[in-house]
Formats: C-alpha cells, structure tokens, sequence
C-alpha cells in the first residue's frame, strides 16, 4: 500500500500529534520528516511508529488517569484527620511500614501493640480524638 503525505498529515492531526513530536519520538531529523512532504511519500515504518506512539500516549493517559484514581481512593480514607493527626500518627510509627489505613484497621481490631504505641507517643487529647475517629469510621 503506497502511503503519501496527506494520509500521514491526516493521521497527525486526529491524533493531535504535531511532526516536531513525532520526529523526537521516532529520532527521525525533523527535516527528513518534513521532507516527506515535498516527495508525497511516507515509508511503511513511519506509520507504524506513528501508531506506536499513538498507542503508548494513550496508555501513558490510562496510568496517569488510574494512578489518580487511586490517589483520591486512598486519600478518601483519611478518617477526617488533620494534618497535624496525621504528622503525629506518622511521626509515633516512623521506621516502620505501617501506613494510616493499616493503623486504622488495626485499631479497629483493638491490637494491643498499635494502642499501645500511639498511647505512648501521642498526648492524651490527640490520642483519645485520633481513636474515636478510627472507631467511628
């Protein structure tokens, strides 16, 4: 199948790919790709790079987009905590894995070890407020 510059050109904009683009991600010379132009003629592979490039940018789009669904999921189970609970719940399990769903649940479960280190590292009033919102939640 001959492919001429119009059919490339047609390609790049629905895609909305611009040739500068297009000549970093293939590391063809920008003058090359602009010369196709002038010739009418595109090689074979500069189509299937450019469906390449179409496809990793919209997979590229899918990660971001399902990395920040992610984000606001984990980020919905704060317990309606402040910064400052969460600097201080933090700061009493530095060194560890632990993150504040994992404290959550474990407090849930009433696991002596989490109660008592939060008991130990963090002022009475903060401490008491911090359980009641784990509990609540």
């Amino acid at each position: 199948m001959e492919i001429n510059n119009t059919i490339f050109e047609i390609v790049l904009k629905k895609n909305k790919i611009t040739k500068k683009d297009f000549s970093k991600y293939s590391e063809i010379p920008y003058n090359t790709v602009v010369g196709w132009r002038k010739k009418n003629h595109v090689p074979r592979y500069a189509m299937i790079i450019l469906k390449d490039m179409n496809y990793r940018r919209k997979l590229d789009l899918e990660i971001t987009q399902s990395s920040k669904k992610n984000i606001l999921i984990s980020s919905k189970k704060t317990y309606s905590l402040t910064e400052n609970e969460k600097m201080r719940i933090e700061g009493a399990f530095w060194g560890t894995n632990y993150t504040i769903d994992k404290i959550a649940e474990e407090v849930k479960e009433k696991n002596p070890k989490i109660i008592k280190r939060l008991k130990g590292n963090l002022p009475f009033k903060i401490y008491s407020k911090i359980l009641g919102k784990f509990d609540n939640a």
